[in-house]
């Protein structure tokens, strides 16, 4: 069960960052922490590919919460999580590039 949690939660972290940053680009500042995560698991699988689909849910000025439903080969959901993140800070603005002095 630990690890299809750790497989949910990181699918959640790069849903969250890229709706912030969709050019990709990384860094500490930009890592969305979670809050709070609450976990059902339907059923269990001990082989077999796993699959995640993360979705938003909510976008607020600090929050984001993202469900996200851990499906295995035969696409059966195995676990359904909603995860409560704080919101990434925007990408710092770049200055145009220009003489200096201006």
């Amino acid at each position: 069960m630990n690890t299809i949690v750790a497989f949910a939660d990181e699918t959640a972290t790069p849903a969250a960052m890229w709706e912030t940053n969709p050019t990709g680009e990384l860094g500490p500042e930009l890592f969305p922490p979670t809050l709070q995560l609450s976990v059902n698991l339907i059923r269990n699988t001990s082989r077999g590919t796993l699959t995640a689909e993360a979705q938003i849910v909510h976008r607020g000025p600090t929050t984001r919460v993202v469900e996200i439903a851990v499906l295995d080969e035969q696409q059966r959901l195995i676990a359904k999580l909603v995860a409560t993140q704080l919101a990434p800070a925007a990408p710092p603005a770049t200055a145009p590039a220009g003489r200096p002095g201006r």
